[in-house]
């Protein structure tokens, strides 16, 4: 089976021109090399660092509801098991003394499980309802950790979760440093990306697309729609539930309130600023939006507005996100040229 939707959703910049394979390497090159770069490029300063961490943290969260998002679904339960993979790391290390290393696989598996659990009637639904469910997912992950006050702190939260560390003998890292840190997620953010760009290059990626453009013709040619879902989605689920162990451990304090439906929305702002039709999307509208929230921040009370104001300008003069610009320019250039 060919299904050309998916490569045209690889590499299209917005307006059906596809961007040159060559182009986009030496894009995701030049972003890597500034990222290992950045801590130099800005002196070693401490809270620009801080702003490189919260980046990383939310350019793997939209990547990976992103990975949703190509089978045609939005989800608002992505919050929800993020916190699973935060409060399991976090109470595995506070109550049994067990170190990230463990807590955060141990939290992906359990956000995988209930993931695959709540997806087979959740993958029932379509559109507005699937929204709906979804949401009320993230919300009952959110309440029930909240309800078990005795084993999570309630709605006061979990303290005094410490930064993990490496003892290698000769090589020790203590990631309470946030140079180290920013490179530990910098490193599994990158890992995040290259996972979702590979299965959305691959012929799994090209089913995601044919589901989002026709799910019932793609389930009459023989794809199995509802066993694609359900795996996508866990594996999305899996990501986010890995960038909430994360996030816990460079926090040092979590709570239910750390997770609520904003965490969600903020993730799907940034892929529709970014891009929808290539995982570059979501990269680069995290990348953007946090870098301008940091910046607004010395406005105060006007933040809110300005930030809303920068998001309705983005959507009305670029349709199809900031993915688009590379497409634009070589439009323009084009245009120049021939005239």
């Amino acid at each position: 089976m060919k299904v050309e939707q998916g490569t045209a959703a690889a590499q299209a910049d917005g307006k059906g021109n596809a961007a040159p394979p060559s182009l986009n390497r030496y894009a995701w090159a030049a972003l890597f090399a500034f990222t290992l770069a950045y801590p130099a490029a800005v002196s070693f300063d401490n809270y620009l660092l801080h702003v490189g961490i919260t980046i990383a943290f939310n350019v793997a969260l939209a990547a990976s509801m992103w990975l949703i998002w190509s089978l045609g679904l939005v989800s608002f339960a992505h919050a929800g098991f993020m916190a699973i993979g935060a409060y399991t790391s976090a109470l595995l290390l506070t109550k049994l003394g067990w170190p990230m290393w463990i807590g955060m696989p141990l939290g992906a598996i359990l956000a995988g499980a209930a993931a695959v659990a709540i997806s087979l009637p959740l993958m029932r639904t379509r559109a507005v309802y699937f929204f709906m469910a979804s949401w009320s997912v993230g919300e009952v992950i959110k309440r029930t950790i909240a309800y078990f006050d005795g084993l999570t702190g309630g709605w006061n939260g979990v303290f005094d979760i410490l930064p993990p560390t490496i003892d290698l003998g000769p090589i020790q890292i203590n990631f309470a440093d946030r140079i180290a840190y920013y490179y530990l997620a910098v490193v599994i953010c990158a890992i995040i990306v290259l996972c979702i760009y590979r299965i959305n290059d691959s012929r799994t990626g090209m089913i995601h697309w044919s589901i989002s453009e026709n799910e019932l013709l793609a389930e009459h040619i023989g794809i199995n729609v509802f066993k694609h879902k359900v795996i996508g989605f866990t594996i999305a689920c899996v990501f986010a539930a890995v960038t909430g162990a994360l996030y816990a451990h460079y926090q040092t304090f979590i709570s239910p309130k750390s997770f609520d439906i904003w965490k969600s929305e903020f993730a799907l702002v940034h892929i529709i600023v970014g891009g929808l039709t290539t995982v570059g999307g979501p990269v680069v509208g995290a990348i953007s939006l946090t870098v301008i929230d940091e910046t607004l921040r010395a406005t105060g009370p006007f933040r809110v507005i300005l930030f809303g104001v920068i998001l309705i300008a983005t959507v009305l003069l670029l349709p199809g996100g900031l993915e688009t610009i590379p497409g634009r320019i070589r439009r323009a250039l084009r245009g120049r040229k021939s005239s």
